[in-house]
């Protein structure tokens, strides 16, 4: 084609040059024009074939007649038929058509879509989910901010409400059994301790400083409603309990068992010279509903950050899940196309485990187990309502997730949470640590926690850092007249602490690096000592309802994948602000991923086996669209069938609703709600207590164990008060008088509910639905109409 287009200048034939031109065999007009003709006009009859292999081979033939036209011409200027080959006109018009925007654009290489190499996703796609992401990011940290500022608010509030005393009548502001002093005889429970000293600090596991305060003289401490792990606010006061310093933050950590003592784990380091503020002082210690966390609040803005800097980088171990939990349907469909996700069952089936620890699960918890051990599915959610055997399921995967190689990190927002599963997983044998702050952990799962287990590895090291370090001192004491020496032992005795601080830090490192399972609450899983022992294979967060978003993100950016349990209409997470409720951070990604991919991440649990049909088909039609089966094993179970309990309506009575306010008159007399004037903010309500306490009075009668009996209320102050009455009636010891959220996940035979306050329909079902995790066989709910 070159010596054909070449010979144009030794013909001097212009109209040759013509771009449209050429014989059947092909010219550079088709090369050039081949490319628009495919996608702006149609090709030449005729010529389809021609422009389509041009067009496809476009770049590779327009070098090669380039080469061959250039030697053609060189050729021809050696026979001296030319003067010079640049200058002839076939070639400045092949530059001129080279130069041109038609062979730019003809010449230009489609490009192959950039892949994101770990997700099979292209980049474009990627930069979508990112800029979800950051979108997401910002408004979460924005809703958290307000929701900060509505806690700081509050816990000044309740700070303004700690009881003072008016300086001109010397009188207390607020009732006298609200604020303690020890001379009373008869004393309420409550919730601040006054007259305390300090008598000595410690350093605990990891640096707590451990504060130890007694009452002074002979006293012994007062009824109180204080507990290990409960928030509290330190200040010095004088002998009426009137406050003289700020509020110094720390913990509860034990109730001493000689009544006369009680632990603090405060936020100071010891030796913050705040602290010797303390000493030799009269100190007062509240108990404060709603303290400010500045922990919580800093750690749920970290997982945040984290999130957005490394949510989609490559070295992630949870890149499947933040791109499951960020892309469209399409994205799921394109990880499971580039086999990099499977949203289908696992295979893998344990039958050993399941006869080993006697399992027999119905088909819906099948397929959440066959789903939960599939190892390429990045996310599931699991829908347990109450009574499904959602706790026991999870048990079950976690052995097998075990038994497959699999690291475990198991949350939830409330320690109570984790503690229960801690007591499920303490028979499988598994070796799992309970990481938290010591003073917030049960006593009945304290021995595996960090502390102990560490305390028990450092035991003989430890007597024998105690033993030298005692050794050290009484040399000191001896040679204190000389500084060199006393020098060299201070040197000694600091070596000798360093050297301690080492091997605890060893030995901390292996308890969690050799641990199965570690299992901590969801802020709780941010502590350096967590994330340093590396990635997890699986992440499962129980109770997930519950727990805001940006609080779930700290245990799922540490593992590879997640399994979301719980139940969205049951517990919400607790927004105290109006303003961040309403954006959104009201809303729990167990709620959030329930609804994504057209509910390809979920799963329902739907055989529940644990209360009556009653009270069952009642929450199914209302809450679970009719899905909620019971077992006939517990359809029809009622207290008059337990052994020794007699049979009278009550015992056969599975579900009652008492109306203690109604139209015409009421059950018992004073049945209206009050406001405490502890200044709480809660309610009470003296009749229903009563009622309450004649109920359980008669279940007691019937044979019912006190044990298996528990009461409850929406209102610390009624719970406070029902405590109260039920003291009166020694063959009521035994039952527990709880708030209902603290109860949740737990069982009881027979619950009594006081819901003290004049509520709406859409309040009650709220509020019912919450009641479904305690009970088994009865449930009584007082309530006003």
């Amino acid at each position: 084609m070159a010596t054909t287009f070449a010979s144009t200048e030794m013909q001097n034939d212009g109209a040759s040059f013509l771009l449209d031109g050429g014989s059947s065999e092909g010219n550079l007009g088709f090369v050039m024009l081949a490319q628009p003709y495919l996608s702006a006009t149609p090709m030449p009859k005729g010529q389809e074939a021609l422009c389509l292999k041009a067009s496809t081979h476009h770049p590779t033939l327009f070098d090669h007649f380039q080469r061959e036209l250039h030697d053609v011409l060189l050729q021809q200027q050696n026979q001296g038929l030319i003067s010079d080959w640049r200058s002839t006109q076939s070639w400045m018009l092949l530059k001129e058509l080279a130069n041109s925007a038609q062979h730019r654009a003809a010449a230009r290489k489609p490009k192959a879509p950039i892949m994101h190499t770990t997700l099979g996703i292209s980049l474009d796609k990627t930069r979508l989910m990112q800029t979800k992401i950051e979108d997401f990011v910002k408004k979460m940290s924005d809703l958290l901010h307000i929701e900060r500022d509505a806690e700081l608010e509050f816990t000044q509030e309740e700070l303004n409400a700690t009881p003072m005393m008016d300086g001109n009548s010397k009188q207390p502001l607020k009732p006298v059994e609200y604020l303690v002093t020890h001379g009373q005889s008869q004393q309420e429970q409550c919730d601040t301790l006054c007259n305390l000293n300090v008598i000595s600090s410690s350093t605990g596991l990891d640096g707590q400083h451990l504060v130890l305060f007694k009452v002074k003289g002979n006293h012994r401490l007062p009824p109180t409603t204080l507990s290990p792990g409960d928030m509290v606010c330190i200040r010095t006061c004088d002998n009426r309990g009137e406050v003289a310093t700020s509020c110094m933050q720390g913990f509860i950590y034990n109730l001493g068992e000689d009544g006369c003592s009680i632990t603090v784990t405060l936020k100071s380091r010891r030796g913050d010279p705040t602290f010797s503020k303390l000493f030799g002082k009269s100190v007062r210690i509240d108990r404060i509903q709603a303290l400010a966390d500045a922990l919580t609040y800093e750690r749920n803005c970290e997982a945040l950050m984290l999130l957005q800097r490394k949510g989609l980088q490559k070295k992630n171990p949870s890149i499947g899940v933040v791109a499951t939990l960020f892309g469209d349907n399409e994205d799921m469909m394109m990880l499971e196309q580039n086999n990099l996700a499977d949203w289908g069952e696992s295979t893998i089936h344990d039958d050993e485990l399941l006869e080993r620890h006697n399992y027999d699960f119905d088909a819906s918890q099948s397929k959440a187990i066959k789903r939960g051990l599939n190892k390429k599915r990045p996310v599931l959610v699991i829908q347990g309502p109450p009574g499904t055997g959602k706790t026991g399921l999870l048990s079950y995967v976690i052995s097998c997730a075990v038994r497959q190689g699999e690291r475990v990190l198991v949350t939830a927002p409330s320690n109570a949470a984790v503690d229960n599963m801690v007591e499920k997983l303490s028979d499988t044998g598994l070796n799992t640590v309970r990481v938290g702050n010591p003073a917030r952990i049960s006593p009945s799962v304290a021995s595996r926690s960090l502390g102990e287990l560490v305390n028990r590895r450092l035991k003989k090291f430890t007597e024998e850092f105690e033993r030298k370090k005692s050794d050290l001192r009484k040399d000191l004491k001896h040679c204190i007249q000389d500084d060199t020496l006393a020098a060299g032992i201070r040197q000694l005795l600091k070596q000798l602490g360093k050297n301690f601080k080492k091997k605890e830090k060893e030995i901390i490192k292996e308890v969690l690096s050799n641990a199965d399972v570690v299992l901590s609450t969801n802020i709780g899983a941010a502590d350096p000592l967590v994330r340093r022992t590396g990635c997890f294979d699986l992440v499962i967060i129980d109770e997930a309802g519950q727990a805001i978003e940006p609080s779930c993100w700290i245990p799922i950016l540490q593992g590879k994948r997640c399994i979301l349990a719980g139940d969205q209409r049951q517990l919400a997470p607790v927004i105290l602000s109006r303003e961040a409720m309403q954006g959104g951070l009201g809303m729990s990604l167990l709620e959030r991923a329930s609804s994504l991919h057209a509910k390809l991440l979920t799963t329902k649990l739907t055989t529940q086996y644990r209360m009556h049909d009653s009270i069952a088909n009642w929450a199914s039609n209302e809450m679970y669209d009719g899905l909620l089966k019971s077992s006939p094993s517990v359809a029809s179970h009622l207290l008059a069938d337990y052994p020794f309990i007699k049979e009278t309506w009550i015992t056969r009575c599975a579900f009652l609703l008492l109306d203690t306010r109604m139209p015409y008159g009421s059950l018992n007399i004073d049945c209206e709600e009050h406001l405490d004037p502890a200044g709480t903010g809660s309610y009470y309500n003296n009749g229903e207590a009563d009622v309450v306490s004649q109920h359980v009075l008669n279940l007691v009668q019937c044979g019912v164990s006190p044990t298996a009996i528990a009461v409850q209320s929406p209102y610390i102050a009624q719970v406070q008060l029902l405590r109260h009455r039920l003291e009166d009636y020694p063959e009521a010891s035994g039952v527990e008088v709880s708030t209902i959220d603290s109860f949740q996940g737990r069982e009881a035979d027979a619950v009594v509910i006081s819901m003290v306050h004049n509520i709406l329909l859409a309040v009650f079902l709220v509020f019912l639905d919450n009641f479904l995790v305690c009970y088994k066989v009865t449930l009584v709910l007082l309530m006003t109409s």
